[in-house]
This record gives structure tokens, sequence and C-alpha cells, in this order.
């Protein structure tokens, strides 16, 4: 993938992501949902460390945690920290992961927001030493997370044509 194209592709995702937080925050407070958020950004930053080998990997989460950072106020540092060190994860174990079939897209997925919710939970108690907070946190992440999961190889699916991805669920070298 050429420079020119990893921009057209970023700024398209980023638009995505706009997109669908715009979505979330507006439709789940009409139904009732106040604390309900579907965090997108960690689907898409999944997306980048599952799907893409890019020396701008850490860049392109630091982009996608800005501009999540307009949605929520929860600290987009954290976030990109969890980004990157699940990105080196993924890494080491990319040869491993399959995504040939919807129920294992969701089911790494899965895996790898609960590492990710850990890594920031564990953050947060560093900086505050508040349990109760954490563990409201976490209520708010099942839900979330599940109905992330089984979204997962749709939005996968349509990043996958984003980024000129082979239905093989082949890795894009950038």
């Amino acid at each position: 993938m050429k420079n020119k194209n990893l921009i057209i592709a970023s700024t398209i995702t980023i638009a995505m992501l706009i997109f669908l937080n715009i979505l979330s925050s507006t439709v789940f407070p009409i139904l009732g949902f106040h604390e309900f958020r579907l965090p997108f950004n960690i689907l898409i930053i999944l997306f980048l460390g599952f799907k893409l080998e890019t020396p701008f990997t850490a860049i392109l989460i630091l982009g996608v945690q800005l501009f999540q950072a307009a949605f929520t106020i929860e600290g987009w540092a954290y976030g990109t920290f969890a980004g990157v060190l699940l990105c080196i994860v993924v890494g080491f174990v990319r040869d491993l992961l399959n995504f040939s079939t919807k129920f294992s897209t969701v089911i790494v997925t899965q895996i790898f927001q609960t590492l990710w919710f850990s890594v920031t939970a564990v953050l947060i108690y560093i900086r505050t030493l508040n349990i109760d907070y954490i563990i409201h946190k976490f209520q708010n992440f099942i839900p979330e997370s599940i109905i992330i999961s089984l979204l997962s190889p749709y939005v996968f699916g349509f990043l996958d044509r984003i980024w000129k991805i082979k239905q093989t669920g082949s890795k894009v070298r950038v």
C-alpha cells in the first residue's frame, strides 16, 4: 500500500469512526441507555493490529484515539497505550489468529477486547486507586464488548474493502 492510499484509507476510517460515534451517542440516549457507548475505536484499532503490518501502526492508533477523545471524557492516553501494547501482542500471535469464519472473528475480537479492558483498568486503578470505578466500567464493558464482537465481522469486512485487503484474510504491508 502506498502512502497516498494509507492517507485515504486512514481518512475514510476516521470518518467512519466519527459517524459511528455520532450515531452511538445519539441513538442510545434516545432509547434510555445514557451510559451505554459502543467502543468502535477499539474495533478499529484491533483491525489495524490484526490486518496491517506497518511501522505507522502507533501513529494510526494515536490518530484514532485523538478523534475518539471528542466523544468521551476517558483518557485517550490509556487507550493509545493499550492499543499499542495489544498490537505488539498481535504481532507475535498474528499467524495463529483465524478470521476465516464470523464465529472465529467474534471470539478473537472478544478476547482482545477483554485484554484491552484489563490493561486500561490496571492503568486507571494505578492512577485513581478506586476499584468501584473499575467495577462500574466492567459492568458496562460486558454488554458493550459482546455487541462490538458480534459486529466485528461486518465492520472488519467493510474495513477490508477500505484498506484493500483480500478476502483470504491476508495482511497488508504498508
